[in-house]
């Protein structure tokens, strides 16, 4: 659970995207096996709401959300962000 709320907090701040996307598909993908809609005999066992939230986050993340909505700019800007860009 403090995964998923580290994951929402830095979508909703608009920092280290590429860390919460990545953090967001691992984690949805984890839980789409953990509930293995085969199993359970499901309407539409590809896509459910575990790969729409994986896809939102990867837009979000692709589309740089966090500069235009959140606190991107000023997160891109601090040095510690400049001198590894992978937090971005």
């Amino acid at each position: 659970m403090l995964g998923l709320l580290g994951i929402g907090v830095a979508l909703i701040l608009g920092i280290g995207l590429r860390i919460a996307a990545g953090a967001a598909v691992a984690m949805m993908a984890l839980m789409w096996l953990a509930e293995w809609p085969l199993a359970k005999g499901s309407a539409n066992p590809i896509t459910d709401y575990h790969f729409i939230y994986a896809v939102g986050a990867v837009v979000v993340a692709l589309t740089y959300a966090g500069h235009t909505w959140g606190l991107g700019k000023w997160w891109a800007s601090l040095p510690l962000v400049q001198k590894h860009r992978w937090l971005i």
